[in-house]
Parts: structure tokens; C-alpha cells; sequence
């Protein structure tokens, strides 16, 4: 059937994938894990004085009612991860392998801008607890 210039062609369950690929998008996908949960860590410890042994439902620097280093991290994790699925929408249509790109840019952006933005939902929740 013809419309618009695009013609509707079903294809193989097996087409437009790469495991090569997939690899390389777990292996992208485990080290930006690594490198967020590290870098978060990090600067809540390091910068913002948080205690690594104690243990509560969120730090006592979420009550801070200023703009912190670790809010900034996070919005920057949560930009990273919407710009991962910008780059889905473009490979499902520009990669020479679009269910394995699309696939693998869209879990990375899902991952890294729900993870960023719960962090800092539960910052603007213990901020208003004032707890």
C-alpha cells in the first residue's frame, strides 16, 4: 500500500538488529551507572558533608533550602538522559541498525532521567518535610 511516498513492507523479527551492538549499548549503559551512582556518591560526601555510614531515608543536606552542587549533578544526569532519547528518535530512523540503537540509546535516557529525577522529587520532598 502506498501513502505519502512511504511504502508499508513488514519485516523479519531479526531485521535492523546487531549483537555487536547490544554490547556495546549494555556496556554504555553499565558505565554511565557506574560513573552516576559513583559521581553522586561522591559529592554528596565529598562536597555537601554527607555521613557514608549513617543511614536514614535521605541525607540531612536534602533539608538545605539553597540550590546545591548535588542538585545540579542531578539535573545534569536528567538532561544527559533526555538527550539520550532525542538520539533513540533519531536512530530509529538513521541507524543502519535501528531496533538495537533505538533500543539501546532509549533504556540509557530512561534509566539516567528517571534515576536523576527521583533523587530529586525525594530532595524537594525532604525540603519541604523540613525534616
Amino acid at each position: 500500500m502506498q501513502r505519502g511516498g512511504l511504502s508499508e513492507t513488514p519485516i523479519s523479527a531479526t531485521d535492523g538488529l546487531s549483537a555487536r551492538r547490544d554490547r556495546t549499548w549494555g556496556w554504555t549503559g553499565a558505565v554511565l551507572g557506574v560513573a552516576v551512582g559513583l559521581g553522586s556518591a561522591a559529592i554528596a560526601i565529598l562536597v555537601e558533608g554527607a555521613s557514608a555510614l549513617e543511614s536514614s531515608p535521605y541525607p540531612p543536606f536534602f533539608t538545605a533550602r539553597r540550590l546545591l552542587l548535588y542538585d545540579a549533578f542531578l539535573g545534569a544526569v536528567v538532561l544527559v538522559g533526555a538527550g539520550f532519547g532525542v538520539a533513540a528518535i533519531a536512530l530509529a530512523r538513521r541507524s543502519r541498525f535501528p531496533r538495537t540503537d533505538a533500543m539501546g540509546a532509549a533504556l540509557v535516557g530512561t534509566v539516567l532521567t528517571v534515576l536523576g529525577s527521583a533523587l530529586l522529587f525525594t530532595r524537594l520532598i525532604a525540603m519541604a518535610r523540613g525534616v
